[in-house]
């Protein structure tokens, strides 16, 4: 995301909730709230993804292994506020999918 969207995470975070920065793209510096974060108790994590390179290797070896992802669920695009709340419940076992 752009540079306002730590702040405005933190703005939207339950409390005691977590917050994933994921595979910053936008720079190494920004923002950081820290009197809202410490309000609102929440987990502030960063994680690294790897390049597409990786992805390309991760792939070929999923092929390779004949590794195939649970699918629970498959939900037409116009059911996608069926699909959130599907996930929200926690009664799935596997991916849920959107086609479209």
């Amino acid at each position: 995301g752009g540079p306002g969207t730590l702040p405005q995470s933190i703005n939207a975070v339950a409390i005691a909730g977590h917050i994933a920065l994921i595979g910053v793209l936008t720079g190494n510096e920004g923002e950081v709230p820290t009197a809202k974060l410490m309000a609102k108790q929440a987990r502030l994590q960063g994680l690294i993804v790897g390049s597409c390179d990786n992805q390309k290797d991760f792939v070929r070896a999923l092929e390779a292994n004949g590794v195939k992802p649970v699918i629970d669920k498959i939900f037409d695009l116009d059911e996608l506020a069926d699909a959130f709340r599907y996930e929200e419940s926690g009664k799935h076992f596997g991916k849920i999918c959107i086609e479209f």
